[in-house]
């Protein structure tokens, strides 16, 4: 989860990395010594004129300052960067995290602006870890395998968001909508591609929802009026430029439902 979203995480801060940085860069400032009171009482009372490679880490020195100088160790991580880099911290803990290669469907979560919520989804049934009845049956549970959605085959993945002909006919009246013969342009950042990534996570989150309903409430929502919902979601969520693109086409159609929200 702490991977960049290119790399197929979310993104999110490894505190415990960071946190380890940041005390580096304090073992920087003293061997540097930067013009601060603490630090010139570190060099008073435990350096005294040694060098970082030559300093013992003192057993008699409180834990704060035995944690800063036990990472003199590392320090060659920030030699490596400029001197004075206001941004050193978080250069060093992108070097601490190394390298990663970029997964393929990264232009669907980058730049989003879908719900959180329905980024999240995606970024799960991007990894295939959602729980559909394909995965839970693995865990040795009872559950009819069948899909609800179309009632004809078995729940996988690949079936309840491509293959099935409810999601099928539910994808192509989005498509419609937007003029769109094909969802293979989802790259770049002009107005058409984000739209289509904002719609598809929208309707990758309304039809898990929709299937999740009509497994625990038995309640279903027909065809169309989850494409009105999603063209709803989609116009408020939008951004300026997508906006623009979607008002000939999107933004009519939601005036014409909005009652139905």
């Amino acid at each position: 989860m702490c991977t960049p979203k290119s790399a197929g995480g979310l993104n999110l801060v490894n505190l415990k990395g960071w946190n380890k940085e940041a005390i580096l860069k304090m073992c920087w400032d003293i061997e540097q010594k930067q013009d601060r009171l603490w630090i010139k009482w570190i060099h008073s009372y435990y350096i005294k004129g040694q060098s970082m490679e030559e300093i013992r880490v003192p057993t008699q020195a409180c834990w704060m300052v035995r944690k800063i100088l036990g990472t003199k160790e590392i320090l060659h991580i920030l030699h490596n960067e400029a001197v004075g880099k206001k941004s050193m911290i978080r250069q060093a803990y992108k070097q601490m995290l190394g390298s990663f290669s970029k997964v393929e469907w990264r232009n669907l979560i980058c730049c989003n602006s879908a719900r959180p919520k329905a980024i999240f989804t995606l970024w799960l049934q991007a990894q295939n870890r959602l729980l559909t009845k394909d995965r839970i049956l693995k865990w040795k549970m009872q559950v009819e395998p069948v899909c609800v959605m179309c009632n004809q085959e078995e729940e996988t993945r690949d079936h309840l968001f491509y293959d099935c002909i409810f999601a099928r006919k539910l994808w192509r009246r989005l498509l419609q909508w937007i003029d769109q013969n094909s969802s293979s342009n989802t790259k770049g950042k002009n107005p058409q591609a984000q739209a289509l990534r904002l719609i598809y996570a929208e309707y990758i989150y309304t039809l898990w929802k929709e299937r999740n309903t009509r497994i625990f409430e038995k309640h279903e929502t027909t065809m169309e009026n989850i494409a009105r919902r999603i063209a709803y979601v989609c116009c408020a969520r939008a951004n300026i430029a997508a906006r623009l693109f979607l008002d000939n086409v999107l933004f009519r159609i939601c005036c014409c439902f909005c009652l139905l929200f």
